[in-house]
């Protein structure tokens, strides 16, 4: 008969908000238990090596976004100051190119960058600078929201009213990217670099609620470029691992929970598909994506609310990855290795990036690609790859159904591989057979199969749009993290302020649990 495993807190899941909400645990003195899924911790922040000896980021690489909460930029839990945690911040921050080969380079002085934009339009390249300068005035408040759990704090409303320019910021951020884009901007090329940086977070940037995303984006990369951790994306969940087991917490891995334990009305662990329990004296955290956790225990438990805000949630857009090896640095017509950024890329047409989204929401097959991105971290960190090898990610949105007829996406993931990769060639000639000594594809199935948290290839926990963020994520409601079951409380992507590496969630959870629990938290 298999043992129960008992501690103060179960943690179901292992992305890097749950380590970070159990690492605030375990070091306030609770006993943390984690499980998840996956053969190694981390979810979506993870480096692993596909290829001996060459180490990719298997989702996210940049950590921009988490710069900017107190985890690390105060390194309120040693990450760095006693976990070996570093970041790079690489110059050139970026590099697009556009369907009539003329290309934007961007570089962590805004001067330079200012020069890139005057090419195409001095106007514009003026607005840029103003641009940033707003943000820098609002900032403040988008930041507080983000890191404040939802209810505990003015709402990011208020914290805009309390700007010089409030009205305007809480109208902006109500539009969508593609409108703010537009009314800022006027010359094609500029747009298109701008929406190009937007859909980083493969929201749906044509969509209401988006408004603030480019000013977030463009504020962050131009004060910290597109900042990696040295070792890969995984250097983060390494750092939070060793704080939680310094602390005495266990992670179990390959470790998939099958449902919620009750007593009565009351959460009191979780089941395990090998028939482990992993019992909680205090609470259970969850990570779980909601679409699956609302099936772990009877549907009258959630109540109606909850259950129709499940039900109408927005998975997302799902991402198409395609992780090779080359001999070389992907380069640009007509320019040299080191104008390639890590952060680099392919933008078509505002109007060609909507018409992909829409067609994506609705269900269509896509064959072509609106935003491309090329990652080459090795560029900066060659401690990814063996010298005078780079490890190379291209990431697409894609569809929820395959395209080219195929039935799906195992059918036809090889013959949409090969059109991104002769997409990007187009741009980056030397993208090419003689080259590429690797190939790896990962298909939104692939995706999901590697993390049930992934639910059809969308790896930033559903859309952000209006109907999904704030006191509307996930559920109305249901936005403090705790859950309508009693004894149970939700982190991640699905709540608030969504996802991408932001660690806000995890901090945010961490608050309101260890106040439910009587223990102060540090910071």
């Amino acid at each position: 008969m298999t043992e129960d495993v008992t501690a103060d807190v179960v943690v179901a899941g292992a992305g890097h908000n749950a380590l970070i909400a159990a690492a605030y645990l375990a070091r306030a003195g609770k006993q943390v238990v984690i499980l998840d899924a996956r053969s190694i911790p981390g979810g979506g922040v993870a480096t692993e090596e596909l290829v001996p000896g060459c180490f990719m980021d298997s989702c996210s690489t940049g950590h921009t976004l988490i710069q900017s909460n107190p985890v690390i930029r105060d390194d309120t839990l040693g990450l760095v100051a006693e976990h070996g945690l570093r970041y790079v911040d690489p110059d050139p921050v970026a590099r697009v190119s556009f369907p009539d080969g003329e290309q934007i380079g961007m570089h962590l002085d805004p001067e330079r960058t200012y020069a890139e934009l005057a090419r195409f339009s001095p106007v514009d390249a003026d607005r840029y600078l103003t641009f940033l300068e707003q943000w820098d005035q609002a900032k403040t408040a988008f930041w507080a929201s983000n890191n404040t759990p939802i209810g505990w704090g003015p709402s990011l409303d208020q914290l805009l009213d309390a700007l010089p320019d409030g009205g305007v910021w809480r109208r902006r951020r109500s539009l969508s990217a593609l409108e703010v884009i537009r009314h800022e901007f006027r010359e094609e090329h500029v747009q298109a670099f701008l929406l190009w940086e937007a859909c980083q977070t493969f929201g749906s940037v044509d969509l209401p609620g988006s408004g603030a995303m480019p000013y977030s984006i463009m504020g962050g990369r131009q004060a910290r470029s597109w900042t990696i951790p040295l070792g890969g994306s995984g250097r983060l969940t390494d750092a939070l691992v060793s704080v939680i087991e310094r602390a005495g917490g266990v992670i179990h891995c390959s470790t998939r929970v099958d449902h919620l334990l009750l007593d009565g009305e009351r959460c009191v662990g979780v089941a395990a598909t090998d028939g482990r329990r992993f019992l909680a004296r205090d609470a259970v955290l969850s990570t779980i994506h909601v679409k699956h956790l609302v099936d772990m225990a009877p549907r009258e438990l959630w109540g109606s609310a909850f259950t129709y805000g499940v039900d109408t949630y927005d998975i997302g857009i799902p991402l198409f990855a395609v992780f090779l090896v080359m001999n070389e640095v992907p380069t640009f017509r007509g320019l040299r290795a080191e104008d390639t950024a890590v952060s680099s890329g392919l933008a078509r047409w505002p109007h060609e990036v909507v018409e992909q989204i829409r067609d994506i929401r609705d269900r269509k097959p896509v064959t072509g690609s609106a935003w491309t991105l090329v990652a080459t971290p090795s560029i900066v960190d060659p401690s990814r790859a063996p010298e005078g090898k780079h490890t190379v990610k291209l990431l697409v949105p894609c569809s929820h159904v395959a395209p080219y007829g195929h039935a799906d996406w195992d059918a036809a993931k090889e013959q949409h591989a090969d059109a991104m990769v002769d997409y990007v060639r187009t741009a980056m000639p030397n993208v090419e057979p003689s080259t590429i000594e690797a190939r790896i594809v990962k298909s939104p199935l692939d995706i999901e199969r590697g993390n049930p948290h992934m639910i059809n290839g969308c790896a930033h926990g559903g859309d952000k749009g209006v109907p999904f963020s704030g006191p509307l994520r996930p559920a109305p409601g249901w936005a403090t993290h705790r859950m309508p079951i009693a004894g149970l409380y939700q982190t991640g992507g699905t709540t608030h302020p969504g996802g991408s590496i932001t660690g806000s969630p995890g901090r945010n959870a961490a608050m309101v649990l260890m106040a439910d629990l009587g223990l102060d938290f540090p910071g």
